[in-house]
This record gives C-alpha cells, structure tokens and sequence, in this order.
C-alpha cells in the first residue's frame, strides 16, 4: 500500500460512516444500513487500491478493500462508543426534515 493510499484509506474510513448516515431514511432497516456501508466501503476500498495505478496482485486488491471495510466498521465502533452516533450521526438523519410546529390554538 502506498502513503496516498494510506491516506486516502484513513479519509475514507472516517468519513463513510458519516455518509452512509445521511443516506440512511426512516424506510431503511439497521441491516440494510449495515449492506449500504459494507457496499459503500468495497467501492471506496477498489477505489483506493486504483489511486496508486491498478494493483498487481489479487493481494493488493484484498489489502486495499479489507483496509478500508475493516477501519469503517472500526471508526463506526469507536464513534458509537464515545456518543458520536447517537448525537451527530443519528442527527444526520433529520436532514432536510423539517417539521411544522405546532401552535397552540
């Protein structure tokens, strides 16, 4: 792996948790979440193994994809265990929803 895939690798890591929230509605299931971000994070994980030219061996591909696959489920871990999740992640989820008060009559 190479430092821009490294880089790219912890950028990534760090910020599909955070996508696959906004992404996730009401109408999405905790285990369909779960499928978003393992297809999230293969994609992201092809995609750093092409930033240092195609990788040479299937080797290389597993490293790159396991990497990225494995430090999200890792970030997503630790931001659920210090409260991220439950403040700033779940918050992602009122995006866009907004709702009309109600007044007293």
């Amino acid at each position: 792996m190479t430092i821009i895939q490294a880089i790219s690798t912890l950028i990534s890591v760090l910020v599909i948790p955070w996508v696959v929230q906004l992404i996730k509605t009401q109408a999405m299931t905790g285990t369909t979440a779960r499928w978003v971000s393992l297809a999230i994070s293969l994609a992201a994980g092809a995609a750093t193994g092409l930033l240092g030219g195609i990788p040479n061996t299937p080797g290389d591909w597993v490293t790159c994809i396991l990497a990225v696959v494995g430090g999200t489920q890792i970030a997503y871990s630790a931001f659920k265990a210090v409260g991220i999740t439950n403040n700033w992640l779940d918050a992602l989820l009122n995006v866009g929803n907004v709702n009309t008060p109600k007044h007293a009559a």
